[in-house]
């Protein structure tokens, strides 16, 4: 890990694997305080910005600083010493490492760095979204622009531990069809359990298809429903789109709305079903967000305009 990767780093989620959490959390959650780390105290002293794209941190009793500051500062090291640590804390295995693959394609939005394999995966817990894990929160609902009524309603806190190291971790939860989760936190996304589509069935005629569940999220808030009236398939990897085909035939729907990426994947999953299902009405959706990769990244651009705005 480069001293760039680790700027980008979840102050928040550093300091839940370090066993703190927030005492209390303000400014519609990009500023979270703590029980300093450095010291016994009663009145938390210390908290953590989103600002700019990254986390900065402050102790009124001591510094501040970025991430590297902050691990530098927690360890009294140099920052070769910060970036061993990290490097230490983020090492699921070379398999697990975030930083060993390169990124997907670039995106407004923050997206997990890579998908990884779940073979070694042990569920421990699901738990009622954010009820332990404030930091998983704050990344759907501040970082992502998921709002929180819904996330809370579609997503379960998922407690897993990865058998190849032994150490437990933590991400948001969506059911799929097969019982398993499709997780996910800022750092990667996989499954628990086995991997499947997820459907949502309202008996109705029409469906709308996702290809993941953060993309189907942002549908919602953006149009401020938490129930949709149409029937909902989130694929959960593009591999499972035969898989989705088949459940669109058997349920024979007679319109289908797909909110694929506007980049040459998605392309060929709508030019896919559109051939397909050509005996359908077929809607591609894609136009709500043409200018963005995919719905949430057009999600994230319109809070940061509203926000802007009513400054």
């Amino acid at each position: 890990m480069n001293t760039e990767q680790a700027k980008q780093l979840s102050l928040p989620d550093i300091l839940a694997k370090l066993g703190h959490e927030p005492k209390k959390v303000t400014k519609a959650g990009r500023e979270l305080w703590y029980a300093s780390p450095f010291r016994n105290e009663n009145d938390p002293s210390f908290h953590t910005s989103f600002l700019g794209g990254k986390w900065i941190w402050k102790d009124f009793g001591d510094i501040g600083g970025n991430v590297i500051d902050f691990i530098m500062r927690y360890r009294n090291t140099d920052v070769k010493g910060a970036l061993s640590f990290l490097d230490d804390l983020y090492s699921f295995t070379p398999l697990f490492n975030p930083y060993i693959q390169k990124p997907k394609a670039q995106t407004t939005a923050p997206t997990p760095s890579h998908e990884v394999e779940a073979a070694s995966f042990e569920l421990e817990t699901v738990l009622n979204f954010g009820s332990r894990a404030k930091s998983i929160m704050f990344y759907i609902t501040a970082e992502r622009g998921i709002n929180a009524d819904i996330a809370k309603y579609y997503l379960k806190e998922v407690h897993f531990k990865n058998l190849q190291n032994g150490k437990s971790y933590f991400a948001a939860g969506f059911l799929n069809t097969k019982n398993g989760y499709e997780i996910r936190n800022p750092f990667f996304k996989s499954t628990i359990g086995e991997k499947a589509i997820s459907h949502i069935d309202n008996g109705s005629k029409t469906v709308l298809v996702f290809e993941g569940f953060i993309d189907f999220l942002s549908y919602l808030t953006d149009k401020k429903i938490k129930h949709p009236s149409d029937d909902v398939i989130v694929l959960n990897s593009v591999s499972f789109q035969e898989q989705a085909a088949e459940l669109i035939t058997a349920k024979a729907y007679t319109t289908i709305c797909p909110f694929f990426d506007n980049d040459k994947t998605g392309l060929e999953l709508t030019n896919n079903y559109s051939e397909q299902f050509k005996h359908c009405q077929f809607k591609p959706q894609n136009a709500f967000y043409i200018n963005h990769k995919d719905y949430n990244a057009a999600l994230i651009e319109r809070k940061k305009e509203t926000k802007s705005n009513l400054k």
